[in-house]
């Protein structure tokens, strides 16, 4: 049950930085402004490295849980969104090498795009694990 615990507390900081450097990105690429784009290339590539160990606390949690039928659906959407999240980060990280061509720049964009829908789809869920049905909480014990 540690894990489960631990969890949420962890989750915040790469979430901010994948959600917050995903739209300095984007805003700073499509109105041409260059520190804002690279403050939020930073924020995407540093928040994708602090994610891979928060989603490893996140698999050793659930597998710590009694999964209940009334939430079993939304851990399932939580875990595919956050797996979600995970691999298209990395399709950005690996996607950066071809934004000089116009296929790889808006490819990047469209998983941009994608990773930060998948990571507000994984908080969402995470929250109503946590706040509608208790999931880790004490008050879940």
């Amino acid at each position: 049950m540690f894990f489960a615990k631990l969890h949420p507390l962890l989750v915040h900081f790469p979430v901010g930085l994948l959600v917050s450097g995903a739209m300095f990105e984007l805003y700073g690429n499509f109105r041409g402004e260059e520190t804002v784009s690279a403050a939020g290339a930073f924020n995407v590539r540093f928040g994708f490295w602090c994610a891979l160990p928060v989603v490893i606390v996140g698999i050793l949690g659930a597998m710590a849980i009694e999964v209940r039928d009334e939430f079993r659906p939304f851990l399932g959407w939580h875990i595919l969104s956050a797996f979600a999240t995970v691999i298209l980060f990395l399709g950005v990280l690996l996607l950066n090498r071809f934004r000089d061509r116009t296929w790889g720049r808006v490819t990047y964009h469209l998983f941009l795009m994608m990773g930060l829908c998948a990571v507000l789809s994984a908080g969402f869920f995470g929250g109503e694990l946590v706040h509608r049905f208790n999931v880790s909480t004490l008050a879940g014990n």
